[in-house]
């Protein structure tokens, strides 16, 4: 009795997933990975809770943006999975088949944002078959496909899609909040002011949901969450709701739990290698630093969007010109903590600053105010920025 010969991939192959119309994706075999990946956008979920679907597209070629396919599948599942840099995300996971050197079968696949991955597919351990080899030293052991296969797609531009944005906040009426709303109206999008107070969580049939005032809400691209410390953990519940049902937030339900524990923001810090010295953390109602002047930054996404001086409540000066280590210093913080909206207060009277105080609900308008600076467009820069392929900028506009 012979033994049948194994069947050996490459660490990287062609592979297809013909039920969802792709002929041809450069996949990464990952014996380091659990799960299947597969890059999306445009991720929506619809149908009835007992049957519920996923639709989505993908840029099947690196670099490609004109080259788009629309897929849809029925939805498997929607859990929580940790990335390779140690971002954790919610991702609806579909089973679909996969073709690989003449051979078919199914797998199941999570759908996420690889925008700016080199391979638009990875393959996980649960997708590797009993009988399959991975040779880690060679790519493509199986017969190539092409990209040629997608030529007879008609071409097109990236178009404007307008984002559909919420904004949770105890008090959504502020003007600020209003001001942001004309913003995002400007730019074609759709910014909804929601009241936190009127917010339900919903589970049913296993599926995410929230009401507002009883009324289940739609699927929101992005949230900006105007939540604080004395929000309390059902302000971070609902964001982190939002965030399961595919939303964006500015700041995770998991970062709003973090900052309001003290002793849990103080080890963040310290494991990221900030100095720090939060005997006061703002937005928690408590005094102001009991520092006789101190820089506030204004962290919006990856970098300092603004910064005052501060004396007590009083605003001395504010710009972004000078104090190059304090900005870096609010920016490590605010990513130490996983932060995309924040203000780091930093005392700079020593030669080496320091974070004395972080809130997660900025005074935004003063900000704006006291700095002149477009807190608004730099919010709306970071959603269009990082609800990427949701939105694409027609060509030549940024």
């Amino acid at each position: 009795m012979t033994t049948a010969a194994p069947f050996i991939v490459g660490w990287q192959e062609w592979v297809a997933l013909p039920e969802l119309g792709l002929p041809a994706i450069k996949a990464k075999i990952d014996t380091g990975a659990r799960t299947s990946a597969l890059h999306a956008f445009l991720i929506e979920p619809f149908g009835p809770a007992s049957q519920p679907m996923v639709r989505f597209g993908i840029h099947p070629i690196p670099g490609r943006l004109d080259v788009e396919v629309f897929c849809s599948a029925p939805v498997v599942d929607r859990r929580e999975v940790t990335s390779s840099n140690g971002e954790r995300e919610t991702r609806y996971f579909i089973r679909t088949e996969i073709a690989l050197g003449g051979r078919a079968w199914p797998i199941e696949i999570g759908l996420t944002n690889r925008e700016g991955m080199t391979y638009r597919m990875l393959i996980g351990r649960q997708a590797i078959r009993e009988d399959m080899m991975v040779d880690p030293a060679a790519s493509f052991r199986q017969p190539p496909l092409s990209y040629r296969l997608y030529r007879n797609l008609p071409r097109r531009p990236p178009v404007v899609r307008a984002l559909r944005i919420a904004l949770v906040s105890r008090t959504p009426e502020l003007p600020f909040n209003l001001r942001l709303a004309d913003a995002a109206t400007a730019r074609g999008h759709v910014l909804e002011l929601l009241d936190l107070q009127r917010l339900t969580p919903t589970f049913g049939e296993n599926v995410p949901g929230l009401d507002l005032d009883g009324e289940p809400l739609a699927h929101y691209d992005a949230v900006v969450p105007r939540i604080g410390v004395s929000d309390g953990a059902f302000g971070a519940a609902v964001i982190r709701q939002l965030e399961t049902m595919g939303s964006y937030s500015l700041n995770s339900g998991d970062a709003l739990d973090l900052v309001a524990n003290r002793l849990a923001t103080i080890q963040a810090l310290a494991f990221a290698d900030v100095a720090h010295s939060l005997a006061w953390q703002a937005g928690s109602g408590g005094d102001e630093p009991a520092f006789a002047s101190f820089l506030r930054v204004l962290v919006i996404g990856d970098d300092a969007a603004a910064i005052q001086r501060c004396k007590g409540t009083q605003r001395l000066d504010a710009g972004l010109a000078r104090h190059r280590a304090e900005r870096r210093l609010a920016e490590r913080a605010a990513e130490a903590l996983g932060l995309g909206l924040a203000a780091i207060d930093i005392d700079d009277s020593s030669d080496h600053p320091r974070a004395i105080g972080i809130a997660a609900r900025p005074a935004l308008g003063r900000f704006e105010r006291a700095c002149e600076a477009d807190v608004t467009g730099a919010i709306i820069d970071q959603i269009e920025t990082r609800v990427r392929g949701s939105v694409a900028r027609a060509a030549g506009a940024a």
